[in-house]
Protein backbone atom coordinates (compact mmCIF):
# COMPACT_ATOMS: atom_id res chain seq x y z
CA UNK A 1 0.00 0.00 0.00
CA UNK A 2 1.04 3.58 -0.90
CA UNK A 3 1.68 5.54 1.71
CA UNK A 4 0.46 9.49 1.83
CA UNK A 5 3.65 11.77 2.35
CA UNK A 6 1.98 14.94 0.99
CA UNK A 7 -1.78 16.32 0.51
CA UNK A 8 -3.53 19.23 -0.52
CA UNK A 9 -6.95 19.55 0.32
CA UNK A 10 -9.47 22.15 -0.71
CA UNK A 11 -6.71 24.22 -1.45
CA UNK A 12 -7.28 28.24 -3.56
CA UNK A 13 -4.92 30.52 -4.90
CA UNK A 14 -5.98 33.52 -6.27
CA UNK A 15 -3.91 36.85 -8.61
CA UNK A 16 -5.09 39.70 -8.15
CA UNK A 17 -8.73 38.59 -7.02
CA UNK A 18 -8.94 36.24 -9.98
CA UNK A 19 -8.65 32.37 -8.99
CA UNK A 20 -6.27 30.35 -10.47
CA UNK A 21 -7.46 27.17 -8.10
CA UNK A 22 -10.59 26.20 -6.11
CA UNK A 23 -11.20 23.42 -4.07
CA UNK A 24 -7.96 21.68 -5.49
CA UNK A 25 -7.01 18.10 -3.55
CA UNK A 26 -4.21 15.85 -4.55
CA UNK A 27 -2.21 13.22 -2.70
CA UNK A 28 1.96 12.80 -3.36
CA UNK A 29 2.74 9.07 -2.01
CA UNK A 30 6.04 7.32 -1.67
CA UNK A 31 7.97 6.30 -4.71
CA UNK A 32 5.31 7.70 -7.28
CA UNK A 33 6.72 8.96 -10.50
CA UNK A 34 4.38 11.60 -11.81
CA UNK A 35 4.27 14.16 -15.05
CA UNK A 36 2.41 17.25 -14.12
CA UNK A 37 0.68 18.87 -17.39
CA UNK A 38 -1.51 21.75 -18.35
CA UNK A 39 -1.59 24.32 -20.52
CA UNK A 40 0.44 27.65 -20.18
CA UNK A 41 -0.73 29.85 -17.19
CA UNK A 42 -2.79 26.65 -15.97
CA UNK A 43 -0.46 27.05 -12.85
CA UNK A 44 2.14 24.36 -12.75
CA UNK A 45 5.14 26.66 -11.63
CA UNK A 46 2.55 27.62 -8.62
CA UNK A 47 1.82 24.17 -8.21
CA UNK A 48 5.64 23.61 -7.41
CA UNK A 49 5.57 26.15 -5.01
CA UNK A 50 2.84 24.98 -3.28
CA UNK A 51 4.41 21.58 -2.94
CA UNK A 52 7.79 23.29 -1.77
CA UNK A 53 6.00 25.57 0.86
CA UNK A 54 7.36 28.91 -1.07
CA UNK A 55 3.87 29.38 -1.76
CA UNK A 56 1.20 29.73 0.78
CA UNK A 57 -2.11 28.80 0.20
CA UNK A 58 -5.38 31.22 0.51
CA UNK A 59 -7.69 28.60 1.59
CA UNK A 60 -7.41 25.07 2.68
CA UNK A 61 -4.60 23.16 4.05
CA UNK A 62 -0.85 21.67 3.17
CA UNK A 63 0.42 18.51 4.80
CA UNK A 64 3.45 17.13 4.73
CA UNK A 65 4.35 13.68 6.85
CA UNK A 66 7.22 14.78 9.29
CA UNK A 67 10.77 14.38 8.09
CA UNK A 68 9.74 14.59 4.33
CA UNK A 69 12.95 16.32 2.24
CA UNK A 70 11.40 18.05 -0.54
CA UNK A 71 14.49 19.07 -3.84
CA UNK A 72 13.10 21.59 -6.60
CA UNK A 73 15.33 21.50 -9.72
CA UNK A 74 14.35 25.26 -11.17
CA UNK A 75 15.26 26.85 -14.57
CA UNK A 76 17.72 29.81 -13.26
CA UNK A 77 21.03 28.99 -11.33
CA UNK A 78 23.24 31.87 -9.85
CA UNK A 79 26.57 30.90 -9.70
CA UNK A 80 28.81 31.72 -6.88
CA UNK A 81 31.80 33.19 -8.44
CA UNK A 82 35.58 30.48 -8.23
CA UNK A 83 33.32 27.89 -6.93
CA UNK A 84 34.03 24.36 -8.24
CA UNK A 85 31.58 22.30 -9.70
CA UNK A 86 31.88 19.64 -7.32
CA UNK A 87 31.83 21.78 -4.57
CA UNK A 88 28.51 23.19 -5.67
CA UNK A 89 26.66 19.81 -5.91
CA UNK A 90 28.44 18.20 -2.92
CA UNK A 91 27.59 21.30 -0.58
CA UNK A 92 24.18 20.64 1.03
CA UNK A 93 25.41 17.03 1.56
CA UNK A 94 25.82 15.45 5.18
CA UNK A 95 24.84 12.57 7.04
CA UNK A 96 27.30 9.94 5.48
CA UNK A 97 30.28 8.91 5.33
CA UNK A 98 32.79 11.72 3.43
CA UNK A 99 34.26 9.28 0.95
CA UNK A 100 30.24 7.32 -0.30
CA UNK A 101 29.57 10.80 -0.72
CA UNK A 102 32.39 11.85 -3.23
CA UNK A 103 32.05 8.57 -4.80
CA UNK A 104 28.16 9.54 -4.95
CA UNK A 105 28.61 12.68 -6.79
CA UNK A 106 31.29 11.19 -9.14
CA UNK A 107 28.94 8.81 -10.01
CA UNK A 108 26.14 11.45 -11.29
CA UNK A 109 28.20 13.89 -12.59
CA UNK A 110 30.26 10.91 -15.01
CA UNK A 111 27.23 10.26 -17.20
CA UNK A 112 26.27 14.19 -17.09
CA UNK A 113 29.22 15.13 -18.45
CA UNK A 114 30.51 17.40 -16.28
CA UNK A 115 34.18 18.20 -15.20
CA UNK A 116 33.85 18.55 -11.47
CA UNK A 117 37.14 20.68 -11.71
CA UNK A 118 35.16 23.51 -13.86
CA UNK A 119 34.29 27.06 -11.85
CA UNK A 120 30.54 27.43 -11.69
CA UNK A 121 30.65 30.81 -13.42
CA UNK A 122 32.40 29.56 -16.13
CA UNK A 123 30.14 27.18 -17.59
CA UNK A 124 27.53 27.53 -20.28
CA UNK A 125 23.78 27.43 -19.58
CA UNK A 126 23.51 24.36 -20.65
CA UNK A 127 26.34 23.06 -18.24
CA UNK A 128 25.13 24.98 -15.50
CA UNK A 129 21.60 23.18 -16.32
CA UNK A 130 23.50 19.97 -15.60
CA UNK A 131 25.23 20.74 -12.45
CA UNK A 132 21.81 21.75 -10.98
CA UNK A 133 20.44 18.39 -12.29
CA UNK A 134 23.31 16.61 -10.67
CA UNK A 135 23.05 18.07 -7.55
CA UNK A 136 19.04 17.62 -6.65
CA UNK A 137 19.93 13.74 -7.99
CA UNK A 138 22.99 13.79 -5.54
CA UNK A 139 20.89 15.37 -2.85
CA UNK A 140 18.68 12.51 -2.93
CA UNK A 141 15.10 13.87 -0.98
CA UNK A 142 11.71 12.13 -0.82
CA UNK A 143 9.67 14.08 -3.65
CA UNK A 144 11.87 15.47 -5.98
CA UNK A 145 10.28 18.10 -8.46
CA UNK A 146 11.99 18.67 -11.97
CA UNK A 147 11.43 21.62 -14.24
CA UNK A 148 12.62 20.65 -18.16
CA UNK A 149 15.23 17.95 -16.97
CA UNK A 150 15.83 17.15 -20.29
CA UNK A 151 16.61 20.60 -21.71
CA UNK A 152 20.37 20.92 -23.05
CA UNK A 153 21.03 17.11 -22.42
CA UNK A 154 22.10 14.81 -25.33
CA UNK A 155 19.93 11.73 -26.12
CA UNK A 156 22.31 9.18 -24.59
CA UNK A 157 22.33 11.35 -20.98
CA UNK A 158 18.41 11.67 -21.42
CA UNK A 159 18.70 7.56 -21.64
CA UNK A 160 20.61 7.53 -18.83
CA UNK A 161 18.56 9.86 -16.47
CA UNK A 162 15.39 7.76 -17.72
CA UNK A 163 17.24 4.79 -16.17
CA UNK A 164 18.01 7.03 -13.26
CA UNK A 165 14.62 8.08 -12.41
CA UNK A 166 12.91 4.80 -13.13
CA UNK A 167 15.19 3.22 -10.29
CA UNK A 168 14.57 6.76 -7.77
CA UNK A 169 13.96 5.61 -4.38
CA UNK A 170 11.88 9.17 -3.87
CA UNK A 171 8.46 10.59 -5.38
CA UNK A 172 9.43 12.62 -8.79
CA UNK A 173 7.06 15.34 -9.99
CA UNK A 174 7.84 16.92 -13.56
CA UNK A 175 6.83 19.41 -16.24
CA UNK A 176 8.52 18.83 -19.22
CA UNK A 177 7.54 19.19 -22.65
CA UNK A 178 9.34 16.33 -23.90
CA UNK A 179 6.85 13.72 -24.13
CA UNK A 180 8.56 10.69 -25.22
CA UNK A 181 10.85 11.30 -21.86
CA UNK A 182 7.63 11.64 -19.63
CA UNK A 183 5.88 8.25 -21.24
CA UNK A 184 9.29 6.44 -19.84
CA UNK A 185 9.52 7.79 -16.50
CA UNK A 186 5.53 8.26 -15.56
CA UNK A 187 3.41 6.02 -13.56
CA UNK A 188 0.64 8.84 -12.89
CA UNK A 189 -0.85 12.07 -14.28
CA UNK A 190 -1.18 15.46 -12.62
CA UNK A 191 -3.25 17.50 -14.96
CA UNK A 192 -4.33 21.09 -13.86
CA UNK A 193 -7.37 22.14 -15.92
CA UNK A 194 -9.60 25.05 -15.54
CA UNK A 195 -8.45 25.77 -11.62
CA UNK A 196 -9.12 22.04 -10.84
CA UNK A 197 -6.49 18.74 -10.43
CA UNK A 198 -7.21 16.12 -12.20
CA UNK A 199 -5.74 12.90 -11.93
CA UNK A 200 -5.05 9.86 -14.24
CA UNK A 201 -3.78 6.71 -12.25
CA UNK A 202 -1.58 6.08 -15.16
CA UNK A 203 1.27 7.06 -17.03
CA UNK A 204 1.82 9.93 -19.67
CA UNK A 205 1.92 7.23 -22.43
CA UNK A 206 -1.96 6.53 -21.58
CA UNK A 207 -2.74 10.34 -20.92
CA UNK A 208 -4.25 11.24 -24.20
CA UNK A 209 -6.78 8.60 -24.42
CA UNK A 210 -7.44 9.09 -20.47
CA UNK A 211 -8.15 12.82 -21.64
CA UNK A 212 -10.45 11.79 -24.29
CA UNK A 213 -12.74 9.60 -21.89
CA UNK A 214 -12.84 12.43 -19.28
CA UNK A 215 -14.07 15.14 -21.82
CA UNK A 216 -16.42 13.09 -23.26
CA UNK A 217 -17.69 12.20 -19.92
CA UNK A 218 -17.81 15.59 -19.11
CA UNK A 219 -19.74 16.69 -22.20
CA UNK A 220 -22.04 13.66 -21.42
CA UNK A 221 -23.02 15.22 -18.25
CA UNK A 222 -23.37 18.90 -19.18
CA UNK A 223 -25.90 17.33 -21.64
CA UNK A 224 -27.54 15.36 -19.22
CA UNK A 225 -27.68 18.57 -16.71
CA UNK A 226 -29.26 20.68 -19.78
CA UNK A 227 -31.51 17.83 -20.44
CA UNK A 228 -33.24 17.80 -16.58
CA UNK A 229 -33.19 21.97 -17.03
CA UNK A 230 -35.31 21.98 -19.92
CA UNK A 231 -37.55 19.90 -18.63
CA UNK A 232 -37.79 21.86 -15.09
CA UNK A 233 -38.37 25.08 -17.28
CA UNK A 234 -41.28 23.45 -19.08
CA UNK A 235 -42.84 21.59 -15.88
CA UNK A 236 -42.54 25.48 -13.93
CA UNK A 237 -44.44 27.11 -17.29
Amino acid sequence: MSVPILSVQEASISFSGIPLFEDMDFTICEGEKICLVGRNGAGKTTLMNIITGRRELDAGERWVLQGTTIGYLQQEITPKPGQKVFDYVFEQLSGEDKHMLEYKVEQVLQPLEIDPDQQMDRLSGGQLRRAALARALVEDPDILLMDEPTNHLDLDIIEWLEGFLKSYRGALICVSHDKAFLGNISDKVFWLDRGKMKVCPRGFAHFEDWMIMQLEQEERELKNREKVLEQEVEWAS
